[in-house]
């Protein structure tokens, strides 16, 4: 399941219940566990995968998950369930733990909208490498991701209303390059067939058996075989957990969990049958965030230029010159007074210090940031929760 968020119990539900994404890894699962099979699993969330391993045989399960109400949420199921005695609960991240042993299968959906997904590539790289067996079992084996051009004035209103257009009269437009260099997650309900322009090209694969990388960039040209107006591209995977084992979040079928992804271009514009789209598409991982970037050209069939952009979620960002000069290698930074705060908690906590006596220090010490002493426990436990 997703890691790397606290999702409420409900959230962890409807994953659960999204039998389209579900059954294919239960499948791939329950093909690949064997008597001795020790299982990973990764982003266990209340830990559905972990207690079905169990119950088709495995004689150990290491389920990991960052999310500590989680963890407490499978642990009282696991009362109820048999076989959960094989089930050893971990909270953390999979990339910062030393299993005692190596494992026959690892499984993890880690899954965004796409696969580019904070951790998610990083950790299934890290645990092929380190936790798995020579030989063993990657769950997913992979995802294909697929675009295509695509007539979608639904979307692109995102993008017209209210920033080029408002029943105020306000010229919101400066806003607007903000806009059209982010993707989003398209709407739920499918679309017609006929709101693909063109068919769809295969932007690349994520090979967990394989990959080195969390990056993809790709040269994709279609041609036009619906004329319409072109708003964008819907971008979307299909996932294999095993070996004739699939599913599919394209736009044309009923939403998955993860949702498809809907990436616009700058300015709508009118496409006739012979015209020609080139895109560059790529994903950079760039400190710890994914940088997606989607250059387009749209040629007639003459071969006249019709339009051209380049775009970029970097660009969406309102990165000020104060930001850019604290990432540089020579900046010399200065703690603020939360920075103080939490640099007087944590060297307390490292010293074995209680928790309220950290907090009495602290709302001695800072009595404009703390009016009552239990203020500043409150702040004292919040670190010690995300620290301790």
């Amino acid at each position: 399941m997703p890691n790397f968020n606290d999702y409420s119990t409900s959230e962890y539900g409807k994953m659960i219940q999204d039998r389209r994404r579900t059954q294919p890894f239960v499948e791939a699962l329950r093909a690949a566990v064997r008597p001795d099979s020790v299982v990973l699993d990764i982003g266990a969330g209340p830990g559905i995968f972990s207690f079905l391993a169990s119950q088709f045989g495995a004689a150990r399960v290491y389920a990991v998950e960052s999310d500590a109400a989680a963890i407490e949420v499978a642990r009282r199921c696991a009362s109820n369930i048999a076989g959960s005695d094989r089930i050893t609960w971990i909270q953390g991240l999979s990339t910062e733990l030393e299993l005692p042993e190596q494992v026959d299968i690892v499984i993890g959906d880690l899954h965004g909208t796409l696969p580019f997904f904070k951790g998610n590539i990083e950790s299934m790289i890290d645990a092929r490498k380190r936790h798995l067996k020579p030989g063993g079992r990657m769950i997913p084996l992979r995802d294909v991701l697929y675009a295509a051009p695509a007539q979608a004035a639904h979307e692109y209103e995102h993008v017209e209303a209210p920033w080029r257009r408002n029943e105020y009269g306000i010229d919101l437009s400066a806003a607007a390059p903000h806009v059209v260099n982010q993707w989003w997650r398209a709407s739920p309900e499918p679309v017609a067939a006929q709101s693909l322009l063109a068919s769809p090209q295969v932007w690349g694969e994520v090979d967990y058996t394989l990959t080195e990388s969390t990056d993809l960039d790709k040269q994709l040209e279609w041609g036009i075989e619906r004329a319409g107006t072109l708003h964008g591209l819907y971008v979307w995977f299909d996932g294999n957990p095993g070996e004739g084992i699939g599913y599919s979040n394209s736009p044309l079928l009923p939403e998955l969990v993860y949702g498809r992804a809907f990436f616009p271009l700058e300015q709508a514009i009118d496409v006739t049958i012979g015209d020609r789209l080139h895109t560059r598409l790529a994903v950079r991982r760039v400190k710890g965030d994914y940088i997606y970037r989607w250059d387009t050209r749209i040629t007639a069939a003459d071969g006249s230029a019709k339009a051209q952009f380049r775009q970029s979620t970097f660009k969406a960002g309102l990165t000020t010159l104060v930001v850019l000069r604290k990432a540089s290698a020579d900046y010399l930074p200065e703690l603020t007074a939360e920075g103080q705060i939490a640099h007087a908690v944590l060297q307390a906590m490292a010293e074995g210090q209680r928790l309220q006596d950290i907090a009495n220090a602290v709302a001695m010490r800072f009595p404009d940031r703390f009016r009552t002493p239990d203020a500043a426990l409150d702040a004292v436990s919040l670190l010690a929760q995300k620290y301790g």
